[in-house]
């Protein structure tokens, strides 16, 4: 009897023990919904269709195929960052809204923040996803919002819909209501999911010269003040493709920040993600899952990238202009660099500017033209590529799709160079030019490595891995000089942006020294 009471008291102690399960979240970015009753009652829809990239003609069965598969397997939460509807619609609105509810009925906690594509003004959000803000603490100036929807973790959801149709903007006020539930979570001992639409890290080196519009506006302050209040997790989608970033502190190296941003379902390859959260908060599995299959389409990875790969071109007219703003800005460089040869090689006395001038193309269609004929086609092989994901794992292939985009920048400079005697005279200068306005995020694209640079570079596995939260860049944390080093450390924030004051020094992100 003794020994079944002493067998009895040991079990109640482990059990005790045992205050958080390992949960299951899934995370559904960007469904774009609209119901086919709305499709069919817009009368250029065909032509909608036509010029985009997103099969907005799938999307709700694309979306009742992801109820579908919650219902079956039961998350623990479901996360939805931004972009629910295909425009706000309240038709849409009301198609997710329901079937959210249903999940909530299931016993399923839902959470969404609004993306850019969800908030007309006729859209009543908290009245719309009610379970969303159940039990949260709600920021008065915007939808952004803080809850405890599994024991050891707080979800905190950044909206950054006060901006325009591209760039997030925090409204007055959000960015202090974040911080304040932030540091809640952490005195509670709470591992941190952010939630937002936009992105705050870089996902490859410069992406902001090929889409401007993907991260908050002042994004670095923003990662730079989540950072100093305890936040190493952000989830969020925007891009459409699946990603995961990781920024260092540049001078210690022991504090980070993860973003794993997630590709849109009604975009190839239709992804969603599972996160499995282990017992003691302090780690994240990722798996990428697929809808691969729809009632009418039986091999939805095939249909959708033939879809991909059709429409993508319809983005080169919006790309041709930074591409050469770009140009623009390089022509500068060229006179100032290359002028004095010039006239060394070529007799050239004249205005090289006004020669540049002259041989670019002047109308925005021409440049569109120029950029179609030459790179068209290797933009939109490496924009599928990229849309797969882990380019590290098909060196070959990353390697071709670079060259075949390097070599048709070549013969687009040569084009535009050859009508002029005196620029096809220095041809042989100008080439490299081409090169250097592609290498920096064509290169970190291919590669999938993220924030070229001496400290943050790195290449995380963006489709399956296990994240260790807040993980210290260094390996060996028993080392006495590492320890002295975190010990003498002391952060602090100043005008938004996060420093280290260390041995009277005090260094920014980057690891410069500022003082």
């Amino acid at each position: 009897m003794k020994k079944l009471v002493i067998s009895i008291l040991v079990l109640f102690a482990l059990l005790s023990m045992q205050t958080q399960a390992q949960d299951t979240i899934m995370v559904i970015a960007d469904p774009h919904v609209l119901p086919q009753t709305e499709i069919a009652k817009e009368t250029n829809f065909a032509n909608y269709m036509a010029k985009q990239r997103k099969m907005v003609d799938l999307s709700e069965p694309i979306w009742k195929a992801l109820m579908d598969t919650a219902l079956k397997y039961k998350p623990s939460l479901v996360l939805i960052p931004g972009d629910l509807t295909r425009d706000g619609e309240p038709a849409a609105h009301d198609t997710v809204s329901a079937a959210l509810e249903r999940l909530q009925q299931a016993g399923i906690r839902t959470l969404v923040i609004p993306g850019n594509h969800d908030l007309p003004e006729t859209v009543d959000w908290m009245n719309l996803y009610p379970g969303t803000f159940e039990n949260a603490v709600k920021d008065p100036n915007s939808f952004s919002y803080a809850v405890e929807p599994l024991p050891g973790v707080t979800v905190i959801g950044i909206d950054g819909s006060n901006g325009n149709a591209g760039t997030g903007v925090l409204k007055p006020g959000t960015l202090q209501f974040v911080l304040a539930q932030a540091d809640s979570a952490v005195a509670k001992g709470h591992m941190i999911i952010a939630m937002s639409h936009w992105q705050i890290l870089e996902h490859f080196d410069k992406k902001s010269t090929l889409e401007s519009s993907c991260r908050f506006k002042n994004a670095d302050a923003l990662r730079d003040s989540l950072m100093a209040h305890g936040v190493h997790l952000v989830l969020t989608g925007h891009f459409h493709v699946n990603s995961i970033s990781t920024w260092h502190d540049a001078t210690l190296l022991t504090d980070s920040i993860v973003e794993i941003s997630t590709g849109s379902p009604i975009t190839f390859p239709c992804p969603y993600r599972w996160l499995t959260i282990s017992e003691d908060r302090s780690t994240i599995g990722v798996t990428t899952e697929y809808i691969s299959s729809l009632d009418t389409i039986s091999d939805l990875y095939s249909y959708s990238r033939e879809w991909m790969s059709e429409h993508t071109y319809n983005l080169i007219p919006s790309l041709a202009p930074r591409m050469w703003n770009k140009v623009d800005e390089y022509k500068s460089k060229i006179v100032n660099d290359y002028g004095t040869i010039v006239k060394a090689m070529c007799l050239f006395f004249g205005d090289l500017n006004a020669e540049i001038n002259n041989a670019l193309p002047s109308t925005d269609s021409a440049r569109v033209d120029l950029v179609q004929r030459h790179i068209g086609k290797a933009v939109v092989d490496l924009y599928l590529f990229h849309s797969e994901a882990n380019e590290n794992e098909r060196p070959a292939l990353a390697d071709s799709l670079t060259q075949a985009v390097y070599d048709g920048m070549q013969n687009m400079m040569i084009e535009v160079v050859t009508p002029s005697e005196v620029l096809s005279c220095m041809a042989d200068l100008l080439l490299p030019m081409a090169q250097l306005m592609a290498e920096g995020p064509v290169q970190s694209l291919a590669e999938d490595i993220t924030q070229r640079s001496a400290v943050n570079e790195n290449r995380t596995d963006d489709l399956r891995p296990t994240l260790v939260i807040n993980a210290p860049l260094h390996q060996d944390l028993n080392d006495p000089k590492i320890i002295s080093d975190r010990r003498a450390a002391d952060k602090f924030l100043q005008d938004g942006r996060l420093y280290i004051r260390h041995d009277d020094r005090i260094f920014n992100t980057y690891g410069q020294q500022v003082q």
